[in-house]
């Protein structure tokens, strides 16, 4: 008996050879210690903890035996979905507590240095954990479930946005509480005030609340920050086009087309300001830069219409012709051809495009 006391203890020793000076321990922590190794390296994860925590209770602050405790509950968090969070929330917190320990060492080693690095690595892992385990709360219909747990991500690692934001998600989607959806966001603001990503996730909440007043001011911020941000620009311009201030939601549209001027979406906005301004040129001339990027009938209509009003014939039958070339069943198309040759006193193509028209179901 003995002698396998003394096979056991050396191989203990070798064990815990990593434990440096760094990692002082009473002669009982000592053995407890390195008979938790022993289990650890066998994989006997029930003795392998019940010793790091023997370890714990007297050396509260032993990195190594953190981390080793870290990565057991790490993998009872993997391997018990029932339990996931309580394993995890366990994993992150002492991985927090280990990587403070090691970060207090002076001069530290390139191995304890690679330590750090690993444990950042799976402390995130960790959260992620807790964090995913809300979002499949949350799409299973438990949505008080889903707030605790986002809340105790948020408590986790308070400088990670995305829990914050979900709740304020539930408070204003599913509980109809803008009040408390608010104060979220208000949360995020506190700590990053210049953040700009939490300044637009304002500017939005505000929009989708109809407030577009304050959520002209947080665009106005975020434009601040980045005045080259387009999705910025146009979020302003909408919500100058609902305070019905055309002339500087059509500002920030130019803008924006400046930046992209073959976006349609902008193009389009463009005109419909340029059409609520009653600046009906300024509308044709967008309508032009569509109509070159795309063919529909809406626009083409539209341009015909804009064309008649202001008596631009020569113009009309131009892109009446074009609307005619890309659809020869559309009547309109052909009237408004007539219309404008009848207008320009050009009597053959008034009857060339008439006897179309006769032919036209």
């Amino acid at each position: 008996m003995r002698k396998l006391i003394i096979i056991l203890l050396a191989l203990t020793l070798a064990l815990g050879a990593c434990s440096t000076a760094r990692q002082k321990l009473t002669p009982q922590g000592n053995v407890n210690f390195k008979t938790a190794q022993v289990y650890y390296a066998q994989k006997n994860v029930e003795k392998a903890e019940e010793f790091y925590n023997k370890v714990l209770a007297d050396n509260p602050d032993h990195a190594l035996s953190m981390r080793r405790m870290a990565d057991i509950n790490l993998y009872k968090g993997e391997n018990n979905p029932a339990k996931t969070v309580e394993y995890n929330k366990a994993a992150y917190e002492l991985y927090d507590k280990a990587i403070t320990a090691y970060g207090a060492y002076l001069n530290p080693t390139d191995e304890e240095k690679m330590d750090i690095r690993d444990m950042k690595r799976r402390r995130d892992s960790a959260w992620v954990r807790v964090y995913s385990a809300a979002e499949k709360a949350q799409t299973d219909g438990n949505t008080q479930q889903a707030m605790e747990i986002f809340e105790l991500a948020a408590k986790l690692d308070g400088s990670r946005p995305e829990p914050i934001i979900r709740l304020k998600d539930i408070y204003q989607k599913d509980l109809k509480d803008p009040g408390k959806a608010e104060n979220m966001l208000k949360q995020l603001l506190a700590k990053d005030p210049d953040n700009q990503a939490y300044i637009l996730e304002t500017g939005a909440f505000y929009f989708n609340q109809e407030n577009y007043a304050e959520a002209a001011k947080y665009f106005e911020r975020s434009k601040t920050i980045n005045p080259s941000d387009m999705d910025n620009l146009l979020n302003l311009s909408f919500a100058y086009y609902e305070l019905k201030d055309y002339d500087k939601a059509l500002a920030e549209t130019k803008l924006a087309l400046a930046l992209d001027p073959t976006n349609l979406e902008i193009l389009d906005n463009a005109k419909n300001i340029a059409l609520m301004k009653e600046d009906k040129q300024l509308a044709i001339s967008y309508l032009e830069q569509l109509i070159e990027l795309r063919s529909t009938e809406e626009d083409f209509n539209e341009i015909s219409v804009l064309l008649n009003d202001v008596k631009d014939y020569g113009k009309l039958i131009t892109y009446a012709k074009k609307w005619h070339e890309w659809d020869d069943t559309n009547k309109y198309a052909v009237q408004f051809i007539v219309l404008a040759a009848q207008m320009t006193g050009d009597a053959a193509l008034q009857k060339t495009y008439s006897d179309i028209l006769k032919t036209m179901p």
